[in-house]
């Protein structure tokens, strides 16, 4: 049994590269694991950067020479966050803060309406039912008021560390895109002995991430201004806030479009009732969510690496359950990194 374990061994740990390849997976867990918070504005600029190398790539095919395709890349990107700051973010804002302080009237015409539905639907639902349904909303509500009550506490510090992620993301950004070839040989330098399964991970991955990455970044504009349209055109309450959720939702895999689609029921039934005009809304959206999930979505990622639903839903919870959001918004690369690893791994392709 030992030599048969020790074979194994043997087998998965071949030569220099594969042990060193090991401990940079592990140092890199552990990181992340323990410093995630404070590296996330750190991640959110090497994001930002890896998108911008993909557009200064596109300005320089047009013979623009790659120092001025870098400027104008990164004078797009301050121009595009300058709009948002300016304009989206306050409206989020103000949408934001209306539907905080709407919720005890929503909650209210919400308890009303599912009041009414035992002598609407007799035979689906009784009042004992409804009685039990109200105890555990009014539990849980309970439960919200208060975490509401913590988190306004911790509001200032939260502000001023918001205050200084805004202030350092663009000067990262700056650093990361102008200065990223002399940050990645420096990484290089530090991995030691031949690095051939390294290169040979990267340039699979290379291709996936960037078009996983960049594509996201597409369909979340697509869907979310596409959702922004639907809402405005039946004067959805709080349309900008949900059609921003809308898009951000396409960052989890099926889990995000159907977690959003609740809260968009329940305002528009409020809003509307059981009428044509809330049923129309509701078709209208899960067509956009079809569209977008048959349609799309193959159009934009055509050059991935698929991935079986399962293995997909499977990485969510994982690496969300390690990572958080972040683990849940890079689910896909990781499990395509794992695949390259084992392409790449002697003895195991």
């Amino acid at each position: 049994m030992f030599n048969h374990l020790a074979n194994i061994f043997k087998r998965i740990f071949s030569n220099e590269e594969t042990i060193v390849f090991s401990l940079v997976i592990l140092l890199t867990l552990i990181i992340f694991s323990l410093f995630i918070g404070v590296l996330t504005p750190f991640i959110i600029s090497i994001i930002v950067a890896y998108l911008l190398v993909g557009v200064q790539k596109k300005i320089a095919t047009y013979n623009v020479p790659d120092n001025l395709a870098t400027i104008l890349a990164f004078s797009i990107f301050i121009i595009t966050g300058a709009a948002m700051f300016v304009w989206l973010i306050p409206l989020l804002y103000v949408q934001l803060q209306s539907f905080v302080l709407d919720i005890p009237r929503l909650f209210n015409e919400f308890l009303n309406f599912l009041s009414t539905i035992p002598a609407t639907f007799p035979d689906l639902v009784n009042s004992d039912q409804i009685s039990v349904f109200f105890q555990a909303v009014s539990s849980e509500l309970n439960s919200i008021t208060q975490n509401i009550v913590k988190s306004s506490i911790s509001g200032i510090q939260s502000t001023i560390t918001v205050l200084l992620y805004i202030i350092l993301f663009p000067i990262l950004v700056y650093f990361f895109l102008f200065d990223r070839r002399n940050i990645i040989e420096g990484i290089l330098k530090i991995i030691p002995g031949d690095r051939a399964m390294l290169s040979q991970v990267w340039s699979e991955m290379d291709v996936q991430l960037s078009n996983y990455v960049r594509g996201k970044v597409l369909e979340i504009f697509i869907v979310g201004i596409a959702a922004a349209i639907l809402f405005a055109s039946f004067g959805l309450n709080y349309g900008a806030l949900l059609a921003v959720l809308v898009g951000l939702s396409v960052l989890i895999p099926y889990v995000g479009a159907f977690s959003i689609t609740i809260p968009i029921v329940i305002i528009g039934l409020l809003q509307f009732g059981l009428g044509s005009q809330f049923y129309l809304l509701i078709g209208l959206y899960l067509l956009l969510q079809f569209l977008d999930g048959n349609l799309l979505v193959p159009i934009i990622f055509s050059e991935a690496v698929k991935l079986h639903p399962i293995i997909i839903i499977l990485a969510v919870f994982i690496f969300g359950s390690m990572f958080g959001f972040w683990g849940v918004f890079f689910s896909i690369p990781l499990a395509t990194f794992i695949k390259a690893v084992w392409n790449a791994w002697p003895g195991l392709s």
